[in-house]
């Protein structure tokens, strides 16, 4: 029974567009080849970690039925959890900062998870170490590395078939499982480089502790993340929150594709390379983000204003 539930729930997740996006800048034109991740089950990128970590748990005995889960999370990995845990019938508690978006507080609980709000999330991190003394899971997503495994043997290969070339994997550090999955495939088959993302505002892997709050959600949790590749990672791109806003916004206004903000981020990561089919993800849509600054129209970036986007082209997996 339990098998052929993890078998109903893999058609529900992977298997996403790419989106091929031509656009001007500095007199080049060029093109970045973006996974239009919200497509999966509850809506992001880490709904394939979510499905890997919980089967492999479940084949190991770590968890049946009757377990709780626990996440430390900023919003899109603790909402996979809560829709994987509640399709599987486990319970699903997600300890987080309150600083998050009300958006993600409201769909949790819309999945049944419980949450547990803290000031910070070196708070959050300490708080759920007490559910683990009680006996529930932890899937630590930060260093756990099935996390870059869901990837590697994921959305890799699916960009591999759905592009031809591979120039440069780019993804913003939350977890560090895209980078590191996807980075690892594509410098190991194509010596492509690998270039990890943060947000200006915290600058954490580039100084080692981070400067502040930034508004890229999902990104720079605070830490350096066990599973951050450094031996992989040719450069470090840092994106100022408020042009990776800006660019999210332009995405919609001038494409009707409607993504996060760390898209955003991601986005201008590829156009910061300046190599041409750099790979990328867009992890989520815009909907998570209402309550926060994406919706701000008022805000102006010079950056963005000087990026023209021309067109795009859609690779759907089976094309």
């Amino acid at each position: 029974m339990l098998e052929e539930k993890f078998n109903s729930l893999i058609k529900l997740i992977g298997k996403t567009p790419l989106i091929r996006i031509r656009y001007k800048y500095n007199g080049c034109i060029k093109t970045a080849c973006c996974k239009a991740e919200w497509y999966n089950l509850s809506g992001s990128i880490k709904d394939r970690v979510a499905y890997y970590i919980l089967k492999d748990a479940y084949e190991k005995g770590l968890i049946n039925e009757n377990s709780t889960i626990v996440e430390v999370t900023s919003g899109n990995m603790g909402i996979s959890f809560a829709a994987v845990s509640r399709y599987l019938g486990n319970k699903m508690v997600a300890v987080m900062p309150k600083f998050m978006s009300e958006e993600r507080f409201k769909i949790l609980r819309m999945y049944g998870a419980e949450l547990d709000l803290t000031e910070s999330f070196e708070a959050a991190f300490e708080k759920a170490e007490t559910y683990k003394e009680k006996g529930a899971f932890l899937p630590y997503q930060f260093e756990n590395k099935i996390n870059a495994l869901a990837h590697y043997e994921t959305t890799a290969p699916e960009i591999e078939i759905q592009t031809d070339k591979y120039p440069c994997f780019i993804a913003g550090v939350g977890t560090s499982g895209t980078l590191h999955g996807c980075g690892k495939y594509f410098k190991e088959k194509y010596g492509s480089k690998v270039f990890a993302l943060e947000p200006l505002q915290s600058s954490i892997l580039t100084l080692g502790k981070s400067l502040g709050s930034h508004k890229i959600q999902g990104l720079s949790d605070e830490i350096i993340p066990g599973l951050y590749p450094k031996e992989l990672v040719d450069d470090i791109i840092r994106v100022d929150d408020n042009d990776a806003i800006c660019m999210a916004q332009k995405l919609a206004k001038t494409f009707g594709i409607g993504v996060g903000i760390s898209a955003g981020a991601n986005f201008l990561g590829c156009v910061i390379s300046n190599m041409d089919g750099a790979l990328t993800v867009f992890a989520d849509d815009n909907k998570k983000y209402l309550s926060t600054a994406l919706s701000d129209n008022s805000l102006k970036s010079k950056f963005v204003d000087d990026i023209e986007l021309i067109d795009f082209e859609v690779v759907r997996f089976n094309d």
